[in-house]
């Protein structure tokens, strides 16, 4: 595991300074460059990871002698086991918001001047950084023995790991294809219509393919691009000039916009901005990729609030959750996974049988059951920053496990709702399907989740934990408990990416079954040490052993199908072209069909 450098392991001399007093006197265009510079580089296998490449492109000739001692300190360091890195996605947002928000002042500092204090002050953000995850350990060693290390990796990890582990192609993919279905949702239902017509006129659009169309090139400049560096969009003059300008500047951040400092949320809502009329920055590849379809909620719940009260839709959260995601997401991506040869019902389907408390989505195919729980939630960014497992512990379970409520009672959520049908099927009491014996069947309860934020390692193993506590007692009521699986946390891109080989290849039950084999601890033998230092190289050999079955699902499950040759471009991708660009589309139609 590795950790980022801190100030005072490159100047162990020197006494920290603020990044104010380091950075006073600098070029505010310099610094904004060089922030999103970093930004550009790639989340992984970038050619900077390797220190003494980036530490010699970063620092003039006349800076060698630091950049080299710098550079000593560091392998230095890593001599104790652990690998240093430099550039981290937080230090860098957060180096960006602290100058976008500053005026320009007289530069007082030499070029090389301001490269060492540039540098400084980079190191002081990555020091405040694990200074506010210095927190994960000590709250997390308060959990169970079980739990410690993954809470541990968890509680270090969460707060950044959305911003640091993701694929970026991958994401423009599901946000495309979740973006389509999400438009086409809103155009259909009367209810949404007036929502729709207030955010397509807000961007000044006709139409909602208009609208993507415009966003479209934006989002290719942002994953197309191989130099790790910083990418502008240059308008081109034209008659549609103050048009596209018009519709980046809805998505542009403003000097005198108050960033909020929680998890960024400014930079992400409106991640570019400007350089000079026509030339648009990038700030942050990712937050561009997500105004795809992420980003699309958050408007319509700004643009919602603007409406007439009678137009209004109360509680949009819950609505967009439960109308969408799961009657329109979950249900299509679970049909296009379990095509045929199964029996398979939608939690609107079971509703309508009568039967209460139902999963969001039932499939059994031979002996084998999948429920699935669809939870599309956000904690809120304050609570989610705290690196602290007390708090998760709290806010998640409130979510997923269970609410308690005045009087004693609770509300059950994701986890009891599980373990609710779980009971129904080994009791036989599931009315939809009962040509089963309830010992010869497999149940695999799944938590469908729908954002990239709860691949974080060791997520899976919390809800786990509360899943198999709950388990226990349906064994005291003499339930045969043996063929229920542990409980997965799946992402439904995963699904959409990987839906050709679900579909024709290997089953999402089949890849669970792997994935929780892979993730299987083996009992460790009792052993006698000969001293202290070979104890601690056990005990941190099982701690790296333990950490490698941290593994989410979403990575698993990539890893296997490119490993296997399993991966196929969805047919779900071919939602886009058609949608998008129905004229060129039907016109070379027509012109292959022609004789």
């Amino acid at each position: 595991m590795g950790q980022i450098l801190e100030f005072e392991v490159a100047f162990p001399d020197e006494e920290r300074l603020t990044i104010e007093q380091y950075l006073a006197g600098s070029s505010r265009e310099m610094i904004l460059n060089a922030a999103v510079f970093f930004l550009g580089f790639k989340n992984h296998k970038s050619t900077f990871d390797n220190k003494r490449e980036f530490l010699g492109m970063f620092f003039r000739a006349e800076n060698n002698g630091l950049a080299n001692q710098i550079y000593n300190r560091i392998k230095e360091f890593e001599k104790k086991g652990v690998l240093i890195g430099i550039i981290n996605t937080y230090a860098s947002l957060k180096l960006f918001e602290y100058f976008f928000s500053k005026p320009e002042e007289p530069e007082t500092q030499t070029q090389a001047e301001l490269e060492i204090n540039l540098f400084k002050a980079y190191l002081v953000l990555n020091s405040e950084f694990t200074e506010k995850q210095s927190i994960a350990f000590p709250s997390a060693s308060e959990s169970d023995e079980e739990l410690k290390i993954p809470m541990m990796m968890f509680c270090m990890q969460y707060p950044v790991s959305d911003k640091s582990n993701y694929d970026i192609n991958q994401i423009w993919a599901t946000q495309m294809i979740k973006a389509i279905y999400l438009f086409q949702f809103l155009e259909s239902h009367k209810k949404t219509q007036p929502l729709l017509l207030a955010f397509l006129a807000y961007f000044n659009c006709s139409t909602w393919q208009e609208y993507l169309k415009s966003l479209l090139p934006l989002t290719t400049s942002a994953i197309k691009s191989e130099s790790e560096t910083y990418t502008d969009i240059v308008v081109e003059s034209g008659e549609k000039f103050e048009q596209s300008c018009s519709f980046i500047e809805k998505l542009m951040v403003q000097e005198q916009d108050e960033l909020d400092p929680n998890d960024f949320l400014t930079i992400r809502s409106k991640p570019f901005y400007k350089v000079k009329d026509g030339v648009y920055r990038i700030i942050f590849n990712l937050f561009v990729v997500e105004k795809i379809f992420k980003g699309v909620y958050f408007i319509l719940r700004d643009v919602n609030r603007t409406l007439p009260a009678a137009s209004r839709i109360k509680e949009i959260k819950s609505f967009y959750g439960d109308e969408f995601s799961e009657k329109i997401l979950c249900y299509q991506v679970m049909e296009s996974i379990y095509p045929d040869k199964c029996l398979r019902f939608s939690g609107k389907e079971l509703a309508h049988m009568k039967i209460d408390a139902a999963p969001d989505y039932y499939v059994r195919k031979g002996k084998n059951i999948l429920l699935i729980e669809s939870k599309d939630f956000l904690i809120s960014v304050d609570r989610k920053m705290s690196f602290d497992f007390n708090i998760y512990e709290e806010e998640f379970g409130r979510v997923l496990d269970f609410e308690e409520l005045p009087y004693g009672k609770i509300k059950p959520k994701a986890v009891l709702q599980l373990i609710n049908s779980i009971r129904r099927i080994l009791k036989n009491e599931f009315s939809a399907d009962i040509d089963y014996y309830y010992k010869d069947v497999f149940i695999y309860p799944v938590l469908l989740t729908h954002d990239h934020q709860y691949d974080t390692p060791g997520f899976n193993e919390l809800i786990d934990y509360w899943f198999q506590d709950a388990l226990l007692e349906l064994d005291e009521e003499g339930l045969f408990i043996h063929h229920v699986k542990p409980l997965s946390v799946v992402n439904i891109d995963s699904l959409i990416y990987n839906q050709v080989g679900l579909s024709n290849q290997i089953s999402l039950h089949e890849m669970l079954n792997l994935y929780h084999e892979n993730k299987k601890v083996e009992k460790q033998k009792k052993r006698n040490f000969k001293s202290q230092a070979e104890y601690e190289q056990y005990l941190e050999e099982y701690k790296q052993m333990r950490m490698s079955k941290l593994v989410p699902f979403s990575m698993y499950i990539d890893k296997y199908f490119h490993k296997q040759g399993l991966w196929k471009l969805s047919p779900l991708l071919e939602l886009v072209a058609p949608t998008l660009f129905k004229e060129e589309y039907d016109e070379r139609k027509n012109k292959t069909e022609q004789p």
